[in-house]
């Protein structure tokens, strides 16, 4: 197996498919971490809303 060290370019490796993987890793846009923690924040209020409705039905 090639290793990859930190002097090589992404124009050093082969073509193949783990180098169109990385290709498509590395020029995916960067998410916007704001907006997606007050989704996260959301969904987990959601979910203790649903736990906590479920545990009085239970009782």
């Amino acid at each position: 197996m090639a290793s990859i060290n930190r002097y090589q370019t992404i124009n050093d490796i082969p073509a193949s498919k783990g180098k169109d993987v990385l290709l498509k890793i590395l020029n995916s846009a960067i998410g916007d971490f704001s907006k997606l923690q007050k989704i996260a924040v959301e969904y987990e209020k959601k979910a203790l809303e649903m736990i906590k409705a479920e545990s009085k039905e239970n009782k």
